[in-house]
């Protein structure tokens, strides 16, 4: 089993409250939108619990292996949720490989490469000259000629990580999977704004940073995801700046300033397009250009009216176990990081199908 591809095509794209951004962030659940109001994620019923067999005695009192699954709650899940999908990955790949009449390693190797050629040299010439200012310091005082072959390399994985998650996907619906192994539920409070009927059968509550490369990856999919489902879902915004993003408060304060002129998804999309001019000033002016009052609008931003708001958001989402952005609850049920459109609609065909829509 290719060592590389396992975890390459199980990988979350977020921005983690540890203090930076990962490809590889471990699976934090699926996130979905219920009744209006909050509760801990420990709170959420605990996955198929253990037996009765006793795992420690304190006195006369016992503590059995069904106690210990309910302690572990929201963990315990997660835990089973990584090893299966690791075990499904790898029968589905070795399925696969065996039906293509290759060596798993050797599958996966061509099947990617065919699906993604290496990064050419002008592609990378592009992005170095693009995004010179962000690149590493190294990086920032050679030419490109000295870079070159790093860039290639670099940017061509990172291609083929993004397409490596479709690709399973496709392989997982050619296999026939079904997985009947569902997340608990979580309530969380669909508090925001919102786009999509007021009673759509599933309500996707997004806990976002307007400063994290991933969520504006997250965007995106959600975009696609309410284009394939007219009418069926709602979306709810709520802010989940993380400390490391200098902006990201007064971003999602602008988002509420904005709000209040009727024009909150106009500022969202301007925001996530702009993620590197984010303050103050860029932030006026890109309300300018939307078509906000610019006075009100810098009067609002400046006056902080709007800290509480997104302090209580950011909040609400640590209670239910938020721990880096973007994070989706579906009816609930949450998905943590950028993931491919095919795992939002995993979840809401499940829903509608149990709604009769």
């Amino acid at each position: 089993m290719n060592r590389f591809f396992l975890p390459l095509v199980l990988a979350l794209a977020a921005c983690n409250s540890g203090g930076g951004e990962s490809a590889n962030a471990a699976p934090k659940g699926d996130t979905k939108a219920a009744p209006a109001s909050t509760a801990p994620a420990a709170a959420a019923p605990a996955p198929a619990a253990g037996g009765g067999e006793v795992v420690a005695v304190i006195g006369d009192e016992k503590i059995t292996m069904a106690d210990l699954d309910q302690a572990a709650g929201r963990e315990l899940f997660e835990l089973r949720q990584r090893a299966l999908d690791e075990l499904v990955t790898r029968k589905v790949l070795e399925s696969a490989a065996k039906k293509a009449g290759k060596p798993v390693e050797e599958f996966i190797q061509t099947s990617l490469e065919a699906r993604v050629p290496n990064v050419s040299d002008a592609e990378a010439e592009a992005f170095f000259n693009q995004n010179k200012a962000q690149l590493p310091p190294d990086f920032q005082t050679k030419s490109f000629a000295e870079v070159k072959d790093q860039l290639v390399q670099g940017l061509t994985q990172q291609k083929r990580r993004e397409a490596g998650a479709a690709f399973l996907e496709e392989l997982k619906k050619q296999e026939g999977v079904k997985v009947t192994f569902e997340a608990p539920r979580v309530e969380v409070a669909a508090i925001g704004p919102s786009k999509g009927p007021a009673d759509a059968p599933v309500t996707i509550v997004e806990f976002s940073d307007f400063e994290c490369p991933f969520c504006s990856r997250g965007k995106e999919t959600v975009d696609q995801v309410l284009a394939a489902y007219p009418g069926k879902v709602r979306l709810v915004f709520r802010d989940f700046p993380l400390q490391f993003h200098q902006h990201a408060a007064k971003a999602g304060e602008a988002g509420h300033c904005a709000d209040e002129q009727g024009k909150f998804w106009e500022m969202h999309d301007w925001m996530f397009a702009n993620q590197r001019s984010l303050d103050p000033a860029s932030l006026g002016n890109g309300a300018a250009s939307v078509g906000l009052d610019r006075g009100k609008f810098d009067e609002c931003l400046s006056s902080g009216r709007h800290a509480a708001k997104v302090a209580a958001n950011m909040a609400d989402g640590s209670k239910v176990g938020v721990s880096g952005t973007p994070a989706f609850f579906i009816n609930g049920v949450m998905i943590s990081g950028a993931q491919p459109i095919e795992k939002f609609k995993e979840i809401i065909d499940r829903e509608l199908a149990k709604k009769g829509g």
